[in-house]
């Protein structure tokens, strides 16, 4: 008997193999027994292959952002090539760290014989290599991760992994520029150090801080981080937004970051429906607004845009100083260049 061109039995076995792996959080890597099968499923559009000799079902590939596909094809690697180590932004996703998607197409990993595979960037082993082993595979450890990170990584990108180092570690810039020292021979260092030195735990994901990466470099005003307010109706529960900018206009401007997880996120919605959310939302800046603080709210598509977030900051009245904007361009320039 077969099934879609199948033998029953052997569509059971990839379907088995297909729900273990799913289950796992992971791909199947195709055994020799199974690879003409897998192959024959994945020509149909049943299944999608990511990297030679890995599948997973079409369907639920397309339901993975960016950061859980990359963390699969990690696992699966580190199933087959057991001697890889990843570092960088793989080693980053694997610690927690927030890792701008824009960052995790393909997978960095050392080893000492380096893959000739695209989905893979990778180097050989270095003596000052410090590895952990985490959630069943081998990555450099926690520091050396974010120091590699800040040497490759652009100052908006880099501003988000490190806000997010100091805010997972509760710790400190002056922490952060120390424990930079195992990067002290890297290429890079330099770009590291300023980012390190910008860097703020109080930001609470990536998209904040790539807003404020993009307030430094352009020389606006700096506003505080996660600022409580009184909640007019329930004073037990005060409200805290991610920005305010307290020396404009009598009172102040507030400014929130709407990322689609708290819209989309199980976790997050906690319970709610996507509708429930988008009224407490509205309740919550209707609240916000009778204290006499206008809310600007920036998306990721301000940061693909950044026209449009430029727009909205004067708009709002936000100050801007075109000499320090040039002077943090220069500094960075500088760094770059080492």
């Amino acid at each position: 008997m077969t099934v879609g061109g199948l033998h029953a039995s052997v569509q059971r076995r990839i379907d088995a193999l297909l729900d273990d792996a799913e289950a796992s959080r992971t791909i199947v890597v195709a055994s020799h027994g199974d690879a003409d099968a897998l192959k024959r499923r994945a020509s149909r559009g049943q299944l999608t292959s990511p990297a030679e000799n890995l599948y997973a079902r079409d369907a639920y590939w397309s339901g993975l952002d960016p950061a859980e596909r990359a963390l699969h094809l990690m696992r699966a690697e580190a199933s087959r090539h057991p001697t890889w180590r990843f570092r960088s932004y793989s080693a980053a996703l694997v610690w927690g760290l927030d890792v701008p998607h824009a960052l995790v197409g393909a997978l960095h990993i050392i080893a000492d014989r380096p893959p000739n595979a695209p989905h893979c960037r990778a180097r050989r082993p270095s003596s000052r290599d410090d590895y952990a082993l985490r959630d069943g595979m081998n990555v450099t450890s926690f520091w050396q991760t974010v120091a590699e990170c800040l040497c490759e990584a652009p100052f908006s990108y880099g501003l988000a992994i490190a806000d997010s180092a100091l805010h997972m570690r509760g710790t400190t810039n002056e922490e952060l520029l120390d424990r930079l020292s195992i990067a002290d021979d890297r290429t890079g260092i330099a770009q590291a150090r300023l980012i390190a030195s910008c860097a703020d735990g109080r930001a609470e994901n990536g998209g904040e801080s790539r807003v404020r990466a993009y307030l430094i470099a352009q020389g606006y005003q700096i506003p505080e981080l996660q600022v409580e307010f009184p909640n007019p109706t329930d004073p037990a529960h005060p409200y805290r937004v991610d920005f305010f900018w307290g020396l404009i206009g009598p009172r102040g401007t507030i400014g929130e970051f709407d990322g689609m997880g708290k819209y989309r996120d199980p976790q997050l919605l906690n319970g709610r429906t996507t509708i429930e959310v988008l009224v407490a939302e509205r309740q919550r800046e209707s609240r916000l607004t009778l204290l006499g603080h206008p809310v600007l709210r920036f998306t990721y598509q301000d940061l693909l845009h950044p026209i449009r977030l430029s727009r909205a900051l004067e708009s709002a009245g936000i100050p801007r100083d075109h000499v320090e904007a040039r002077r943090w361009h220069d500094a960075w320039d500088q760094v770059k260049r080492h």
